[in-house]
């Protein structure tokens, strides 16, 4: 998402999410928001 060439749409595509997924977990710089941090810390 910090790149400019790559749409939200087409991400949400690639990963098989939605966009309100998408942001839950990722903020619109591409930088992971606290939820995202808690399930990657799970894996």
């Amino acid at each position: 998402m910090a790149y400019r060439d790559t749409s939200v749409a087409e991400l949400c595509r690639e990963l098989g999410i939605g966009r309100v997924t998408l942001y839950r977990y990722v903020d619109a710089r591409g930088e992971l928001r606290d939820s995202g941090r808690r399930v990657l810390e799970r894996e």
